[in-house]
């Protein structure tokens, strides 16, 4: 039956995107599906949504405050906020509020009125300070991974659906390995090839220890390797310079629109360990070296690292750790014992749900039905 979902988000990709496939899920059987985008970047998430069909209301958010003054303003910008979130759910009437967990989200889950029922979704092994805030309040929670902390869901009920993904990432899982795509970065297709990325936030530091990791390693390590290097930056000479004076071939671009052809592509990733990402190497079902960033809230990487290397899943380096010679210790250990690391990949995918935005509407209107047979 049609019923009018209203989903709570904004703030970065890795909670924008899970929420544009869950909306395309929902809104298969003709629901209606409307985001509440609050954050830095609702104009250009805005813009996204509106191309795959979905209306948007854009609300005001408040972020934790950092100085004195911004504390004192923050209870009144936040009162300010939730009224007018308010004000936007009395005019849409929706029949469920799903919230994706950013901070971007509160004032929407705060004047979420107690008859419309409230499902929350958990990327991360450690539970966010948003879902903490409104957990007992929640009618239930998808998490993505197994929470480290069972406790924190507070007796709600709590149901494993995965991170929903992109349907290119869905699409390019089973196709076959294109040589075309490394030749057409200048790479060559009988190389092991290394992807790397750091995401919005975490790329400096990635970025220089495999400059200097470059300069370390062993002629004959570097003899069998290439890199697929995502900077987040165009200034990249530095690391052109060094993988250059390695001899060791290198695709060294700002980023990729189509990852799902670097994953396809690549024999190993080093990266963060954002629950996006952790989801995206599982489906392909990559060994991994996970750097986690650590100033990342409640140090919330570093639990889904521990949880993944606990599960013989991935090779977790703190950074204060990730020096250049245990990197280039790691990767020759990675060339010269592959069955030990292609078996890594493989726990890993045992993590992978490719139904994950199914899943969650599965619990969306199995949440909606259980609340209209309450008298």
């Amino acid at each position: 039956m049609p019923a009018h979902l209203a989903i709570a988000c904004g703030g970065t990709g890795g909670h924008f995107y899970p929420t544009l496939a869950v909306a395309r899920a929902f809104a298969r059987d003709g629901s209606r599906v409307t985001l509440l985008l609050a954050g830095k970047h609702v104009e250009e998430q805005a813009k996204t949504a509106a191309q795959h069909g979905f209306e948007t209301v854009t609300l005001p958010a408040v972020r934790l405050p950092s100085t004195v003054s911004e504390a004192l303003l923050f209870l009144p910008r936040l009162a300010s906020c939730v009224l007018q979130a308010r004000k936007t759910l009395r005019r849409l009437q929706p029949d469920i509020m799903l919230g994706m967990g950013s901070f971007a989200a509160v004032p929407a889950c705060l004047a979420c009125p107690r008859r419309i029922p409230l499902v929350l979704h958990e990327g991360n092994a450690c539970m966010g300070k948003t879902n903490r805030l409104f957990i007992r309040r929640a009618d239930a929670i998808g998490l993505t991974l197994p929470l480290a902390y069972p406790r924190q869901s507070r007796g709600t009920t709590a149901v494993m659906v995965g991170m929903p993904l992109r349907e290119a990432l869905l699409a390019a899982v089973d196709a076959p390995r294109a040589p075309a795509f490394l030749s057409s970065l200048g790479l060559k297709p009988d190389r092991k090839t290394v992807l790397v990325f750091g995401g919005s936030q975490g790329a400096r530091f990635i970025n220089e220890l495999f400059a200097d990791t470059a300069a370390v390693l062993p002629p004959t390590t570097a003899a069998h390797l290439q890199f697929m290097h995502l900077t987040g930056t165009d200034d990249n000479d530095a690391l052109v310079k060094a993988y250059q004076q390695a001899d060791i071939p290198a695709s060294i671009r700002r980023a990729d629109p189509n990852i799902e052809s670097c994953y396809a592509a690549a024999d190993l990733v080093v990266c963060r360990a954002g629950a996006s990402s952790i989801c995206e190497l599982a489906l392909f079902a990559k060994p991994a070296v996970l750097i986690p960033l650590p100033t990342a809230a409640d140090n919330h990487q570093a639990v889904n690292a521990e949880l993944l290397q606990h599960a013989q899943a991935a090779v977790h380096f703190p950074q204060s750790e990730a020096t250049p010679d245990k990197l280039a210790s790691t990767l020759n250990d990675w060339l010269e014992n592959p069955e030990k690391w292609n078996l890594m990949g493989q726990n890993l995918h045992d993590f992978a749900r490719p139904q994950a935005a199914d899943d969650l509407v599965e619990l969306l209107r199995e949440t909606l039905k259980r609340r209209q047979k309450k008298p």
